[in-house]
């Protein structure tokens, strides 16, 4: 059964999800300023209303939880030594949302002590929420689970650009073009429809962890699996692999440790 405790803390990421699909709405067909900053070697795009939500979400978060810590895309780490963490990526898929094209999200997650208790994500446009509890994963009110495909060769699998990978035309020729249908340009819809049993693997890299941080429990509780490319936590290097099932997984690491 689920705890008191966890069922508050659902209902509250559920509370700033509804925030959070009030203030995207608001701006998605407005023409957009176009920010860019300097990360590392990358100049990544953002946009005022990427700033405005992280930054009203830490509010809510340090209202109602003020020991937490909070880490956010846009504006840093609040570190208060606690065991628990909010993950925040107010906008993920900048260059969707830029675009007008919905299949960006909001994405939050919750760890307690290294483990990624809760995850959401909220695709406001298409108004589809998923999200976990201790056992399940759902859409909207629906329960959710993945598929049980085995075959590369029968599966979909997702990414959002092939300009991520360091090496595409190796890795096209020795791992993509093995699957039946690759879709571009999915963003976190891509784990999501993955979860919902629709699409088979999505392997990504490039990837930061609030990235990731909500995918990762949604997955699990749907019955998938989701690591880097040689089989450890996300989080460990920025590469990311989720499959429906453990063969599939097993199948792919195998192939892409080779490629980190």
């Amino acid at each position: 059964k689920m705890n008191k405790k966890n069922k508050n803390f659902i209902s509250f990421a559920h509370y700033l999800a509804d925030v959070a699909r009030e203030i995207i709405n608001e701006s998605y067909k407005k023409k957009k300023e176009i920010n860019e900053k300097k990360v590392k070697d990358k100049t990544e795009v953002f946009t005022q209303s990427d700033l405005k939500l992280e930054k009203k979400i830490k509010t809510l978060i340090n209202l109602n939880y003020p020991s937490h810590n909070i880490v956010g895309e846009e504006t840093g780490e609040i570190n208060k030594k606690s065991q628990y963490t909010w993950i925040i990526d107010p906008i993920d898929g900048t260059k969707a949302f830029i675009s007008g094209i919905p299949v960006f999200s909001f994405l939050l997650s919750l760890n307690y002590n290294n483990k990624y208790l809760l995850g959401l994500a909220d695709f406001p446009v298409l108004k589809e929420r998923y999200w976990n509890d201790e056992k399940n994963a759902f859409l909207n009110d629906c329960k959710i689970s993945t598929n049980h495909k085995k075959e590369i060769s029968s599966c979909i699998m997702a990414c959002t650009d092939p300009n991520m990978f360091k090496n595409f035309e190796e890795i096209n020729n020795k791992i993509l073009k093995n699957f039946k249908l690759i879709r571009w340009g999915t963003d976190a819809l891509g784990y999501m429809k993955c979860a919902e049993g629709i699409i088979d693997v999505v392997i990504e890299r490039d990837i930061k962890i609030w990235d990731v941080a909500a995918v990762s429990p949604i997955i699990e509780a749907a019955g998938g699996c989701i690591s880097t490319w040689d089989g450890k936590p996300i989080g460990t290097n920025d590469t990311v692999c989720v499959s429906s099932n453990k063969q599939l997984q097993k199948q792919l690491v195998k192939k892409l440790q080779n490629f980190i």
